[in-house]
């Protein structure tokens, strides 16, 4: 069978706890149990070798009290722009900042040396920002940036935004010279061509004067064919006007032809309400007498009846008390034993 280490029980296990032991490592003077041996060199031995970790850690094992300084002159870090990646004007990107530096360094590095850290345009208008290494293709076209003048005039340094401005005005930009519409081909600096346009003015005055007159023919004749063609628009403007007063004329004729028609038919309207009043006023008084002559009969049949009815009643109640007094009498000569012998008949 194999061999197997005994088991400590658990009152070894605490004696050997309870032992004053000195640390593992020569150089600490701490002194304490056994059990508690471990938990020192977890957290407070300052000379049991700890991994560098966190953010930016190389991983080497570094005594404890020395990882503060490991970390800060010793321990490489990479460059927080290694993770960010710079566009070129041709639209590639390029490689982040490789750099690993101590952090006592990266500091210096990424304030001025790092080819990714953001700077500002060193000229004083430009509110560009831009990474170092792009920095170069924007002062290529900085409209701020100072260039001096393409014709090297005495103006000096200009703001490139001014350029285009200033060839308007600078000496030394060639121009073609004022009589070119009449054949001069001579294009010299803005400085010289006052000249040149002085010594050939007496050259081209005759020639001038051939083409003012060629010019003011060839304007006469225009105006001619615009007076021949505004005079043909006029009379077709004229001929259009015509028609449009003939057709207002027969669309009056047309609205009084309509006004009339429309005076009959109101007229026409008229006579037919009065036709209609007339009737309906006939046909009233008709409807009045007859209604009349009815209520007459029919009071004169009520009264009929009403003297017939008082006639039949004072009948009637002339024969009531007729029988009423015969009745009385009757009852009269009746005594109490003859309605018993009556009674008894019956």
């Amino acid at each position: 069978e194999p061999l197997t280490a005994p088991v400590p029980s658990a009152f070894a296990a605490a004696q050997v706890s309870a032992l004053d032991v000195l640390c593992v490592h020569d150089k600490c003077k701490w002194v304490g149990t056994c059990g508690r041996l471990d938990g020192h060199l977890d957290t407070d031995c300052p000379h049991e070798p700890i991994k560098c970790s966190g953010e930016g850690g190389c991983g080497e094992l570094v005594p404890r009290g020395e990882m503060a300084t490991h970390q800060q002159f010793v321990c490489l870090q990479n460059c927080p722009n290694s993770k960010a990646k710079a566009t070129r004007r041709d639209g590639d990107e390029q490689d982040s900042c490789n750099i690993r530096l101590s952090r006592n360094d990266l500091v210096d590095h990424l304030k001025d040396y790092c080819k990714l850290r953001i700077i500002h345009c060193p000229h004083t208008s430009c509110e560009v920002t831009t990474r170092y290494n792009q920095m170069p293709a924007h002062l290529e076209e900085c409209p701020y940036a100072l260039v001096p003048c393409p014709r090297q005039c005495a103006a000096g340094n200009l703001m490139r935004q001014n350029l285009e401005a200033h060839k308007n005005e600078c000496p030394n930009e060639p121009v073609p010279c004022v009589h070119a519409p009449l054949g001069c081909s001579h294009v010299a600096p803005r400085s010289e061509i006052i000249g040149h346009e002085q010594d050939i003015a007496i050259h081209f005055s005759s020639l001038r004067s051939k083409v003012f007159a060629e010019q003011q023919q060839a304007y006469q004749q225009k105006m001619d064919e615009m007076t021949r063609v505004f005079q043909q628009k006029l009379q077709t403007l004229e001929e259009k006007i015509t028609k449009l007063q003939l057709h207002v004329v027969e669309k009056h004729k047309e609205q009084n032809a309509a006004m009339l028609m429309l005076k009959r038919l109101e007229e026409q309207n008229t006579l037919l309400t009065r036709k209609v009043e007339d009737q309906s006023v006939t046909f009233n008084w008709k409807l009045l007498e007859q209604t009349t002559a009815l209520n007459t009969k029919l009071q004169q049949q009520t009264e009929a009846f009403n003297t017939k009815l008082q006639e039949q009643t004072a009948t009637l109640n002339t024969k009531l008390q007729e029988q009423m007094s015969l009745l009385q009498s009757i009852s009269g000569s009746l005594t109490a034993d003859n309605l018993r012998r009556i009674y008894r008949g019956y």
